[in-house]
Parts: structure tokens; C-alpha cells; sequence
């Protein structure tokens, strides 16, 4: 068994840069016309503007540079701002959670249940608009399926949660 990422692509990358770069020019052009229609500068207005807009920045850079290193040891969850490793002996089940939004948005997640601890969901594993098509999703959880057996022996299959 080699070592393995799994999770965006370059083109799931890409759209949710594009998205970010989208968010930033709306949160500026919001910020222009608050200036704009007003007497003087609006601080506090400003100051809550510029906290969204790097809080959806840097949620967006999250998601999109995350990824999942499959090894023969561990599977290992990384972002931009962490890396952890899971041996795979501490991994109990794997799930694949079924998620609605507002306004009926659904998408999947897929997320690793350990020994003493909350569930970790794994970064760039994720079926939606912006990110993975249902069949690169389905591929790649069955990839995560096959090193968990491999490494510990278990024959349980995937929790599938609606």
C-alpha cells in the first residue's frame, strides 16, 4: 500500500478560489457604497465588513486546500492551518454524512469516527456544487474504505447517514 491524497483536484481548487475572489469583490463593493452614501467613514460598519470578509476568506482557503494523505500507517487530515495524524487502529467507522442547507442546498461529507474522541470530517472530501462529483466522491471514499480494511483488518463498510 503506497501513500495516497485523496480530495479536491485542481478544478475543485480552482471554483472555490473563484468563489473567494467573488466574495471579496462583493464584500468591497458593499464596503464602497457604505462609504459612498455616507457623510463621513462608518468605522464600526467597516470594521464588521472586514471581519466577514476574512472569516469567509480564510473558510473558503480551508476548504479548498484541504486534502487527506492515506498511508499504510495513518490517515492524515491537512489544511492550510493543521495536519493531524489518525493511526489507522483508532479509526472505528468511516461515515458519510448527508447535509441540507438553506434554501434545500444538499451535499456529502465524509468523516472518520476514532476511539476517544468527536468525529473528524476529512478535508476535501466533499460532494457538492463546488465540490466533487458524485462519482469522484463515491471513488474516493471507497479508496479510504479499502486502506482502513487493508491496515486493520475490519470488514465493516461505510455508515451512510442521510
Amino acid at each position: 500500500m503506497e501513500e495516497r491524497r485523496i480530495g479536491f483536484g485542481p478544478r475543485e481548487q480552482r471554483g472555490i478560489r473563484m468563489r473567494a475572489l467573488g466574495f471579496v469583490v462583493l464584500v468591497g463593493l458593499v464596503a464602497v457604497l457604505m462609504v459612498a452614501r455616507s457623510h463621513g467613514t462608518n468605522w464600526t460598519a467597516l470594521a464588521v465588513l472586514g471581519v466577514a470578509l476574512i472569516t469567509g476568506v480564510l473558510t473558503m482557503l480551508r476548504s479548498a486546500s484541504g486534502a487527506t494523505l492515506l498511508t499504510p500507517s495513518s490517515v492524515v487530515l491537512t489544511t492550510v492551518f493543521s495536519r493531524k495524524s489518525v493511526p489507522w487502529d483508532q479509526v472505528t467507522r468511516i461515515e458519510v454524512l448527508g447535509r441540507r442547507g438553506r434554501y434545500g442546498r444538499y451535499w456529502r461529507i465524509a468523516r472518520i469516527h476514532r476511539t476517544d474522541a468527536r468525529p473528524l470530517p476529512l478535508p476535501g472530501l466533499v460532494e457538492a456544487g463546488a465540490g466533487l462529483s458524485k462519482a469522484e466522491f463515491q471513488e474516493q471514499v471507497r479508496t479510504l474504505l479499502n486502506y482502513w480494511q487493508q491496515a486493520t483488518g475490519r470488514t465493516e463498510e461505510v455508515l451512510f447517514t442521510p
